[in-house]
């Protein structure tokens, strides 16, 4: 059974290194043999024991601000463990250290330099939010097959889960939301939206678990008018894509009644149905924008509040303001809705200088509630002292 399982994982691993190499960019082949993780891993090693953040990242500073709040309540709540953070965008990593002078190398290099430094436990939290396409490959390709069967099965490794991992973190998530908002959503003349991710392709059923944080809002929220969409999954689009190609100056052609008819969990049907059963005009409705992401960074200021930024040179003494006109912001108020600009919302006028503005930009994610970022904290805390810690001794050849 033990040789079944290695020749299984091997040629797993093996498939998975070669789809890697088509996929290299030119700036693979200028890169340095040295690890520049190593480095400040023997630099910060204190403990036997490290937790490895991981995260896809972003180029905003409000974004890095947030990330900093995360590592400090890892910190807090394990002190003695030397903690990391890796981004696995490779744009957002080299932007982020040029913007902040902190270090954010690639995945590989810092599961490598903490392999290499000599510790004997590594815990790995992911920060994703549903265990979606990027989660899977993080724990079963790179942490897994790669970490733990390949490069360094003597490591005992514990895995700490997405954010919406169970039901009780479903429901948790969908208390803090309501406590958040409830002042908002006692008034039938405001719905809140909020935009996840998600995975394009159906088959993840990841992508119910937006659903589910729905469906557990409108328990707790009377007048049921909050509402989750997404910016990559079909069904849950603002509005299907095929739609968005007819649609003429950001109206779509069918009337709403096929669009909820049609396409009943896009957020402009269900936006359109809510108005229809409560007898409301959208001119009558205030809408509430946030993005249901650990951070808000590129999709929060571009896909929903449809800001962007280009500046002229790095001093940003020019910055021409464009809005991305399929931003559900422009949407929405092209439909006659009026969005909220003054509540937790990006300042009126403001472009995103140099990928994020340190002060004024008040658009919240789900990392920025301490409740929420205590759920990932809670996803290591409750596996720390169990049986959860596991090596790749077991999948390895027998001699």
């Amino acid at each position: 059974m033990k040789n079944f399982k290695f020749y299984l994982m091997a040629a797993l691993v093996a498939a998975t290194t070669c789809t890697g190499f088509t996929s290299c960019s030119d700036d693979d082949d200028a890169e340095s043999t040295v690890n520049p993780a190593t480095r400040v891993v023997a630099e910060t090693k204190k403990y036997d024991t490290a937790i490895l953040l991981c995260t896809f990242g972003s180029t905003y500073n409000e974004s890095l601000d947030v990330y900093n709040e995360i590592i400090a309540d890892f910190r807090k709540q394990f002190p003695q463990t030397d903690i990391y953070m890796s981004f696995t965008s490779r744009t957002c990593i080299g932007r982020a250290e040029a913007s902040t002078g902190e270090a954010r190398y690639k995945l590989d290099q810092w599961l490598k330099a903490i392999g290499d430094a000599g510790y004997t436990h590594v815990a790995v939290q992911s920060l994703h939010v549903i265990p979606g396409e990027e989660y899977l490959s993080l724990m079963n390709t790179d942490i897994k097959k790669n970490f733990m069967i390949d490069w360094y099965p003597h490591i005992d490794v514990l895995k700490g889960a997405n954010l919406l991992s169970t039901d009780d973190d479903t429901d948790e998530v969908a208390q803090v939301l309501y406590n958040h908002y409830k002042n908002k959503l006692a008034e039938k003349k405001n719905i809140v939206l909020l935009m996840g991710h998600g995975n394009p392709d159906v088959n993840y059923n990841a992508n119910t678990k937006y659903s589910e944080v729905q469906t557990a809002l409108h328990t707790l929220a009377t007048n049921k008018n909050i509402f989750v969409g997404t910016v990559d999954y079909g069904e849950m689009l603002f509005w299907p894509k095929e739609e968005e190609e007819k649609a003429v100056d950001r109206i779509p052609v069918v009337p709403a009644a096929q669009m909820i008819a049609d396409y009943p969990g896009c957020i402009y049907s269900q936006v359109m149905k809510y108005c229809q059963d409560n007898n409301l005009e959208p001119n009558e409705v205030n809408v509430y924008l946030a993005p249901f992401m650990s951070i808000a960074g590129d999709h929060a200021h571009n896909d929903l509040w449809g800001i962007e930024a280009i500046a002229e040179n790095k001093g940003l003494d020019k910055v021409e303001l464009n809005t991305n006109e399929y931003s559900w912001r422009e949407r929405l108020e092209k439909a006659g809705f009026k969005v909220d600009r003054t509540f937790e919302a990006h300042p009126v006028g403001q472009a995103d200088a140099d990928h994020g503005i340190k002060d004024g930009c008040g658009i919240k994610a789900l990392g920025s509630y301490p409740e929420i970022r205590a759920i990932w904290v809670n996803h290591l805390k409750e596996q720390w002292d169990a049986d959860a810690w596991e090596n790749g001794e077991g999948y390895q050849p027998e001699v």
